[in-house]
């Protein structure tokens, strides 16, 4: 029996966290894919591409992935220039599918995390090298680095649940638009206050966005070395 149907599997991602792959099939039929915060708009577009692999039967997808977001209230947002990976990855066969809930992939992250950095001081104003504000209908571009796990072929792909195979799909990611927090900073600032705090210049964004569904595509055939 091969190694991942004997254990869960363990990837270490690129990006910087660890994350198991459980059984993902239609695990959360009931999230709707929708923004929980109404501020911001999120346009996403795979710009880049990459394979590589660890077992014979399965590899990793790497995807670098261009944001827009776009401020879609009728005031003012300040929004973080510094956005993190995504920590929600899940994946449809198409849009439709998505919006039902209907998610191929879709797995648990638990974060390690050794020291962390600690937070910038925040003044009485955003800084504007750390924060932009959007005034309705603007927007701010950004590039983060996600991807998914697939398996080599369907047979796998349908006795291990979560593996894409290739073909055709979408992609959606979740991300906080407020960086500066646990699990990526050792946080002192209360965002809540600071939102009070700049309310002169607009509203601070702090929740989790969700993307537009993102079409890509895992080729039949491609370069796939051993991953590093």
């Amino acid at each position: 029996m091969p190694t991942m149907l004997r254990t869960l599997l363990l990837f270490t991602a690129a990006f910087g966290f660890c994350f198991e792959v459980k059984a993902q099939q239609n695990k959360d039929a009931r999230e709707r894919a929708s923004l929980p915060e109404s501020l911001l708009s999120v346009h996403g577009e795979v710009v880049a591409q990459n394979y590589c692999h660890n077992y014979d039967d399965m590899f990793s997808v790497f995807m670098d992935l261009k944001l827009r977001f776009t401020n879609v209230s009728d005031h003012a947002v300040i929004l973080s220039k510094k956005i993190e990976s995504p920590n929600v990855i899940r994946a449809a066969h198409d849009a439709e599918a998505g919006k039902r809930g209907e998610f191929l992939y879709h797995p648990d992250f638990h974060f390690a995390v050794a020291e962390l950095p600690k937070s910038p001081a925040f003044k009485n104003a955003p800084d504007s090298k750390l924060f932009v504000i959007l005034n309705a209908g603007e927007s701010f571009e950004s590039l983060v680095h996600t991807g998914v796990l697939a398996a080599r072929d369907d047979a796998t792909s349908l006795r291990v649940n979560g593996l894409l195979s290739n073909g055709r799909y979408v992609l959606q990611v979740g991300v906080w638009t407020w960086p500066y927090q646990w699990p990526y900073f050792d946080a002192d600032t209360d965002s809540q206050e600071l939102k009070q705090r700049w309310t002169k210049y607009g509203e601070l964004s702090t929740g989790l966005v969700y993307s537009d569904f993102v079409p890509f595509v895992i080729p039949e055939h491609f370069e796939n070395p051993r991953c590093k």
